[in-house]
């Protein structure tokens, strides 16, 4: 290693492609083709972009979008919306986005519209007022003016966490049926038959599919349910609506959320009935959000990848960047059902 004063001033400057070229062992337009997406099949083997990659990575290089933004008339800014940043299953979806955005070379633009519209306008114009070359979109509530106008101007957009229905643009959404019908049925083979569903609010395409997997699984299993919508997918809200499903329904054995945070209001207004979770009434989340494993019981829930589904849909919102015209698609991401401790047998 040279020392220090001896010439060497890599260690004091940003590593160019020509650090990465010499490091890779390779010609300096490769590594430019391979970092800049322009490596043709066939000409440069996938050995040597993976090698060009890791060194890249190792070595911290990072391209000048501002250069290219001037040469290319590019921006390399996309921008995501979501209904709230504090919530740390959004902060695991943007995770995911940012690893794959940053790997392509673009910045990302987060905003949190707190399920406000006008917030939601403001937001998105002013990303648009730095040319984000696209949006992913999570606010999940419809009809929305502020995705219309998104749509009528021909924004490249992908939706996740919400059903794209027919505005013919492509959306990245959880297993809503899947995970819904996995819960029920583990509920089910536990002996329990007095079953109570906290949905979300009624006007999210989420709430929609979980209650329909809800009553579907109920009644292949010749049982009914009963359940409430709550305003805000939130603690207090899982707290109010179960308290009203339990004062409908006092001889509830198990309560399924919509998501973690209504399960644990859940968990919650069922201690303030003088019962206890899970001896007497057994609660399900869904989405197995970060510390789930650490709620007093540790909680039963469904879990997605929201790093899975934030990569997901960053892929795909740049695979609609490069070809706008592409067809629209619906991809699904996997659930799983995580048993811990919050439900038990009757």
């Amino acid at each position: 290693m040279t020392a220090p004063g001896n010439g060497d001033t890599r260690a004091s400057r940003s590593p160019t492609l020509r650090d990465v070229a010499r490091e890779a062992g390779v010609h300096v337009s490769t590594v430019s083709r391979v970092l800049n997406d322009q490596a043709a099949t066939g000409r440069i083997t996938q050995d040597t972009e993976e090698r060009i990659r890791e060194v890249a990575r190792r070595l911290g290089y990072r391209r000048n979008t501002i250069a290219r933004a001037l040469r290319t008339g590019r921006t390399l800014v996309v921008g995501m919306v979501v209904p709230d940043v504090a919530n740390l299953y959004q902060a695991e979806i943007t995770r995911g986005a940012g690893d794959v955005f940053y790997e392509k070379g673009y910045s990302l633009i987060l905003a949190s519209t707190d399920d406000d519209p006008a917030h939601a306008q403001s937001q998105v114009s002013a990303m648009l007022g730095v040319q984000a070359e696209g949006l992913m979109y999570g606010v999940a509530r419809g009809p929305d003016a502020v995705l219309a106008g998104i749509i009528e101007e021909e924004i490249p957009v992908v939706l996740f966490n919400r059903a794209a229905g027919d505005l013919g643009i492509s959306a990245v959404l959880p297993d809503d049926h899947g995970g819904t019908r996995m819960a029920v049925e583990h509920l089910i083979a536990l002996g329990h038959t007095k079953i109570v569903h906290v949905g979300g609010p009624e006007d999210v395409s989420s709430t929609v599919n979980r209650l329909q997997a809800f009553e579907e699984t109920l009644h292949a299993a010749d049982l009914t349910g009963s359940y409430e919508f709550t305003h805000r997918q939130t603690e207090e809200e899982g707290y109010r609506v179960t308290g009203t499903l339990l004062e409908q329904r006092p001889d509830t054995t198990a309560v399924l959320a919509a998501n973690d945070r209504l399960a644990l209001g859940a968990i919650d207004a069922i201690r303030a009935t003088g019962r206890s979770c899970p001896d007497d009434v057994s609660v399900v989340g869904f989405n197995d959000m970060p510390y789930a494993d650490r709620f007093s019981p540790p909680l039963t829930t469904v879990r997605i990848s929201q790093s899975e589904l934030g990569a997901r849909t960053a892929r795909l919102l740049l695979e609609t960047i490069a070809e706008p015209q592409r067809a629209p698609e619906t991809q699904l991401v996997s659930a799983r059902l995580v048993v811990r401790g919050s439900t038990a047998p009757v």
